[in-house]
């Protein structure tokens, strides 16, 4: 056969090309050590490579959020370690104050003492990680709590914040003959008082106001419409006798919360809209009417509901909108065209809803991690057997994907109740109508203070805390602390700011009382103090289950992205000797001639 030089020259160029293109592809793997750098090399095995590389970014990022946690809760349990040695002793001062061996200046002195421990402890509950507040929910760039004055009664019912600054506990007392009452509000008397920061020793006259305004030299409370004050003479010492009010030390949260509550309108104009503020741990019913005495105000009617409620508490505002209306357990801005006639409770424990379209009375009932919207698509008539139905969506990524249409059972009266993810949706008439349409959509709003990072697929932890659930203290809004615990049952700032007022006016029941207390809060702190440790010991578990799991996978992608070193240097040796051998063999075919021959 003849074999052309043509021939010749493509054959020898395609056997060179062809091994030099495999040893340099083998010298790419020896520079990387990677037997896959191009999709080409591997479309398969490249495939699973970016699969594990996508799966360990996501074991990073978890383990990153881990660290964060870590030192978020570490942080948080050194410091409520130190609460819990300050609040041990606490106790010890208080079981002295309550014996009967300390004289009134021993008293004086440890209650000194005890101030500082309290601002120690409000120091505590403001602990910053990383410049941002752990115990202030998700409000980081403010401080958890702040220093204040609460006001309570001879009976330790609260009366709610004191205005202005105080460096002693102030004592009041109504004064008038013994068995005369007073009811704050009555142009027709005045109501004189005494007061005392100095436990007793010199008294400052003083008096209130028709609109039960308390000054006391920089100190000033408002004292609620229509209380009834018993009074007493000037010559009468014991706290048993007649109406008392004691001024002391507390701490208000200026955090977030997680108390739930919704709006039920039993009778307001439908254009009226009240929003809650603060933390509501108690329905209250609220009642607006114009004040008899000047119709430029409103006279407010807040009634906490259930057993064990409190006294109403009647305040006076100026008859504008929108307005802020005090309650018991927490503020509600309320605007509309008439507020006169208005009638409203706030449901404790029921989440608000958002509602765009028709006006109903709304409220979610169930444990809302977020928010859920809910539209409704249309009213389906009932035909034969099938009762009447409301057809409607749902959706949980802020409208981004939509379920499949659900139905529920329908009444042209109301209620309705729409099953939505964490509980349901439930709707009423309101001021009697119920004109529920197709298209109305409704945003059930949690209100939430947690935050949580992912520390593993699914798998959430919350690494900040909720300072008024660990420590108590007053809200911003409200007459009552934290818990409804005037007491200090559970409310540390509470007991300890009423052992300052007990030491400071050497009250040796009032110690023991504070003492009682002490034990009670730092029972439930030290169950807030496990819940933190339990959150340190989860990150612990998860991190040690990401560190296995990223050494196999890393394994896992090594098996196949990787190359094995003896044997890439075997086929790198063998293919050199190959390249060499072409260009040899090739160069001494080129060189043969017939001329040679001749």
């Amino acid at each position: 056969m003849r074999v052309s030089l043509r021939n010749q020259y493509s054959s020898f160029l395609y056997n060179l090309q062809n091994t030099q293109s495999r040893l340099m592809e083998l010298n790419m793997q020896a520079s990387s050590q990677k037997r896959i750098n191009k999709p080409s090399d591997d479309p398969v095995g490249t495939a699973r490579v970016l699969d594990y590389r996508s799966s360990l970014s996501a074991i990073n990022q978890y383990r990153s959020n881990i660290d964060t946690a870590t030192g978020w809760l570490n942080l948080a349990d050194e410091s409520m370690l130190q609460t819990s040695a300050i609040l041990t002793k606490l106790k010890g001062l208080a079981e002295q104050g309550a014996t009967g061996t300390m004289t009134a200046s021993d008293r004086e002195a440890t209650a000194y003492e005890v101030r500082q421990l309290f601002s120690q402890l409000v120091n505590l509950g403001n602990t910053r990680y990383e410049g941002k507040s752990i115990f202030g929910g998700q409000k980081f760039e403010q401080n958890a709590f702040e220093e204040g004055l609460m006001v309570y009664d001879e009976d330790g019912k609260s009366l709610g914040l004191a205005t202005g600054a105080a460096s002693r506990s102030i004592v009041v007392q109504f004064i008038g003959n013994e068995g005369d009452t007073a009811t704050v509000g009555d142009p027709a008397i005045s109501i004189l008082c005494r007061y005392s920061s100095d436990g007793g020793k010199t008294w400052t006259s003083g008096s209130v106001g028709t609109d039960g305004a308390l000054d006391m030299g920089g100190v000033s409370l408002t004292l609620p419409k229509g209380k009834v004050l018993d009074l007493s003479p000037e010559t009468n010492t014991d706290r048993a006798t007649g109406s008392w009010l004691t001024v002391a030390p507390t701490a208000v949260y200026k955090g977030d919360h997680e108390s739930q509550s919704a709006v039920k309108y039993t009778d307001a104009d439908l254009d009226v809209l009240a929003e809650p503020l603060g933390g509501f741990e108690r329905d209250v019913r609220v009642e607006v009417a114009v004040d008899p005495e000047n119709g430029a105000n409103l006279l407010i009617t807040a009634t906490p509901l259930g057993n064990g409620a409190g006294d109403p508490l009647v305040t006076l505002i100026p008859a504008s909108s929108p307005c802020i209306v005090e309650t018991p357990y927490g503020t509600v801005r309320l605007s509309g065209a008439n507020l006169v006639g208005v009638k409203f409770d706030v449901k404790s424990g029921s989440t608000s809803v958002i509602q765009m379209g028709s006006a109903l009375n709304a409220e979610g009932r169930g444990l809302f991690d977020g928010d859920v919207m809910v539209r409704v698509t249309g009213i389906v008539p009932a035909t034969g057997t099938e009762p009447e139905k409301v057809t409607y969506l749902h959706s949980t990524d802020g409208g981004t994907s939509w379920s499949e249409e659900r139905d529920s059972p329908y009444s042209a009266a109301g209620p309705v109740e729409l099953l939505v993810p964490g509980g349901k949706l439930v709707l009423s008439a309101r001021d009697g109508v119920f004109n529920l349409e197709a298209g109305d959509q409704f945003v059930i709003h949690p209100q939430t203070a947690a935050h949580e990072v992912e520390i593993s697929a699914g798998q959430y932890v919350q690494l900040n805390n909720i300072g008024s659930e660990v420590f108590g203290g007053y809200y911003e809004h409200g007459t009552q602390p934290a818990f409804g615990d005037s007491a200090g049952e559970k409310n540390i700032f509470v007991a300890v700011g009423r052992l300052v007022a007990a030491l400071e006016n050497n009250d040796q029941q009032g110690c023991a009382e504070a003492l009682n207390s002490l034990k009670t809060s730092q029972e439930h702190f030290t169950t807030q103090l496990a819940s933190v440790g339990a959150r340190e010991n989860r990150l612990e578990v998860a991190d040690a289950v990401l560190s296995g799991l990223k050494l196999n996978e890393t394994e896992r992608m090594s098996n196949i992205e990787d190359v094995d070193l003896a044997t890439l240097l075997t086929e790198l040796a063998n293919q050199q000797l190959s390249y060499e051998t072409v260009l040899k063999s090739s160069s001494m075919i080129m060189k043969m001639s017939l001329v040679n021959y001749l």
